[in-house]
């Protein structure tokens, strides 16, 4: 079994490289930056064009008007273009990317686009994300990380049959797992997409620390760095339009895919040979704290209520502090923060090369304090809600009835109102099908939202550019 990907012959003997091999694949990023940056006005006006916007259902999502999905599309591109720049050596030296990782992210972005569009089951999602893992697992990218387990605890020639299926396991696990928590984490203007690109800042750190100190070859630490200047440059090409207020929506097709291209970044760690991939790994697991322990909040707080896993809510960590009063900006300056301060913690063990289990102790600590932390917040925001809600209710007088005597009787009908009309009517903001839909889906799909060449509504309403 090869510990990797392929490594051509002329550099496997390679001496290690130094940090400044960052310097010789900037270019990616700028590659990457520009192509996202025109492409996703592209997207922008094809999706509105065709219907394919996001409405809005006066319940989890904050954009008064339909705003256009197929971000994803330009973010998965853009990505591509910045790899495809560097595996034939343009503007940068060429390297032997792991086409595995491509086939995997346009699996990826093809299933969250068809979601975007028709619609598709969780568990048919879960089968291209799963598909996608097979495309890793089929290369070996990431299988090193159940060897070098074992190197840790001292087995030394452990069959192969024992790394390949565990190791094809748990990068199914880590797949579907970060692909999920990234999607759960875009919810309001920005997060996702600023998240994962802190997330990658810290990645392309690691990578340059590892390729530093490591042995390897130096493609192996080229691709952990193309990896993650490309994504670094398609979310700062996209983010100036999903920012608040979002003119576009990356959509189930960016979301999946982001968290996809975290893993894979992840797994690229573990490709060097020895017992310190699974150092590596941990470190990058600490820099995606956020959006694994927001994911595992979702969990455990559904199991606990008796609702599906995949059923959506408003109580993930973004929801809880915009109903802490701040405003979508600020909720989200605040996760950048948290995103951050994961992004240094995970960087600077790995700086001052702690021995692996100090590492898995603060992912414990930090994961522990996360999830303790977030629930007992959630308490916090719902206890003042429930007591913002008693303290607006009618007090009721000694010798009066809750109901009755409290409430003061209706007026008379306003004669000149006139008989009421569906014109007159009060109405739910949303309307009486967003009262009436299935509340564990919004269709991402235009429901007679008419829309003029240019984007803007047959019917003369504002353009659905605020997010």
């Amino acid at each position: 079994m090869n510990d990797g990907y392929a490594i051509p012959s002329s550099v496997a003997q390679a001496t290690p490289v130094q940090t400044t091999v960052v310097d010789s694949y900037l270019a990616v990023a700028g590659i990457a930056f520009l192509a996202a940056l025109v492409l996703t006005p592209v997207m922008r006006r094809l999706a509105l064009r065709n219907g394919v916007v996001d409405l809005p259902d006066a319940r989890r999502k904050n954009h008064a008007l339909p705003v256009a999905y197929l971000g994803g599309v330009a973010i998965f591109f853009g990505w591509l273009a910045g790899v495809l720049a560097a595996y034939v050596g343009f503007g940068s030296p060429a390297v032997a990317f792991p086409m595995s990782i491509v086939l995997g992210a346009a699996a990826i972005t093809l299933t969250g686009l068809i979601d975007d569009v028709y619609g598709i089951a969780a568990r048919v999602k879960i089968g291209g994300q799963l598909m996608a893992a097979a495309a890793l697992a089929s290369q070996d990218v990431g299988l090193n990380i159940i060897k070098s387990a074992y190197e840790n605890v001292g087995i030394m020639n452990a069959p192969e049959w024992a790394i390949y299926w565990p190791g094809a396991l748990l990068i199914g696990m880590l797949v579907v797992g970060g692909c999920n928590a990234v999607n759960l984490i875009d919810g309001l203007d920005g997060l996702s997409s600023g998240v994962v690109g802190i997330a990658c800042v810290g990645f392309l750190i690691c990578a340059a620390i590892v390729a530093g100190r490591s042995d390897a070859p130096i493609d192996v630490h080229a691709a952990r760095i193309v990896m993650a200047l490309a994504c670094i440059g398609a979310v700062i090409g996209f983010l100036p339009y999903n920012f608040r207020p979002a003119s576009i929506f990356m959509g189930d097709a960016g979301s999946l895919l982001l968290g996809f291209l975290c893993i894979a970044n992840l797994l690229l760690f573990a490709n060097d040979a020895g017992p310190q991939p699974l150092k590596y790994v941990t470190a990058c697991l600490i820099i995606f704290l956020l959006p694994i322990s927001d994911a595992s909040l979702a969990i455990v707080r559904r199991k606990l209520s008796g609702q599906p896993i995949f059923a959506p809510d408003a109580m993930h960590l973004h929801h809880m502090l915009r109903r802490s009063g701040l405003s979508v900006v600020q909720s989200v300056l605040v996760m950048y923060g948290l995103a951050t301060f994961f992004a240094a913690i995970g960087v600077t063990l790995l700086a001052v090369n702690l021995p692996w289990r100090y590492l898995l102790l603060a992912f414990g600590m930090l994961f522990l304090i996360m999830m303790v932390g977030g629930y007992k917040y959630s308490l916090v925001i719902k206890s003042r809600e429930n007591k913002m809600i008693r303290d607006a209710e009618p007090a009721v007088q000694p010798g009066q009835t809750p109901f009755t005597d409290a409430m003061p009787s209706d007026p008379a009908p306003d004669a000149a109102a006139g008989p009421e009309t569906p014109n007159n009517a009060a109405q739910d903001p949303a309307g009486p099908q967003a009262a009436e839909e299935d509340p564990r889906r919004t269709p991402p799909r235009s429901n007679g939202v008419s829309q003029s060449p240019n984007g803007v509504p047959a019917n003369g309403a504002p353009p659905p550019a605020a997010g």
